[in-house]
């Protein structure tokens, strides 16, 4: 600083020099991962155009432990929801999606993955948010590792031949759930726009 004495600089140094650093450290870390978090929350959604294979899974069921694999929905289009109880965004995702599932849920067959969740938090979250389809725990993150899910929440839409048509990494709203829709079968009433 230009015209400051040498006895204020060694105030303004004193003062510094009592700063906690660890932390200051602590809420940079905070801020860096906090930041990441919403990037990929409010990331786009992305149409391969060149669909790829989905990776063939099997994952004990969150609520019955019963196994859910991909190849049960063989020939179904499917949407995919990479999710978590501590992610306030997937909060209101998991509603989203719910509530869409009790609308189309013929048309479309949605899987949800709750991935590396303490199993009360996603039975509580998927409890509250009434969702209706199945719901997979995967609290090693094998499979979210094998769908290079870079941030939660993460939406796969597989076409009937379980190829990723769509991906949306982040939080989905209707308009981006219907996109994702028409893309995995254009004939879907739940890809029409609403009336």
């Amino acid at each position: 600083m230009t015209g400051e004495s040498p006895a204020s600089r060694a105030v303004r140094w004193s003062r510094m020099a009592r700063w906690p650093r660890l932390p200051v450290v602590r809420l940079a870390v905070v801020l860096t991962v906090a930041g990441l978090a919403m990037s990929a929350c409010l990331g786009p959604s992305t149409l391969n155009a060149v669909p790829q294979p989905a990776s063939s899974f099997s994952l004990p069921g969150l609520a019955s432990r019963q196994r859910i694999a991909l190849s049960d929905y063989a020939g179904k289009p499917l949407i995919i929801n990479f999710f978590a109880a501590w992610s306030p965004p997937c909060l209101s995702e998991t509603r989203l999606l719910g509530h869409f599932y009790r609308f189309y849920h013929e048309p479309v067959t949605i899987i949800g993955i709750d991935s590396r969740d303490g199993r009360t938090a996603g039975l509580n979250l998927v409890r509250s948010s009434l969702v209706g389809y199945p719901v997979a725990t995967d609290p090693t993150l094998a499979v979210a590792t094998m769908y290079h899910v870079p941030g939660i929440p993460t939406t796969y839409f597989l076409n009937s031949r379980h190829q990723i048509v769509m991906t949306d990494y982040g939080w989905l709203d209707w308009k981006k759930l219907r996109v994702g829709v028409a893309a995995i079968d254009p004939d879907s009433p739940a890809a029409q726009p609403a009336s």
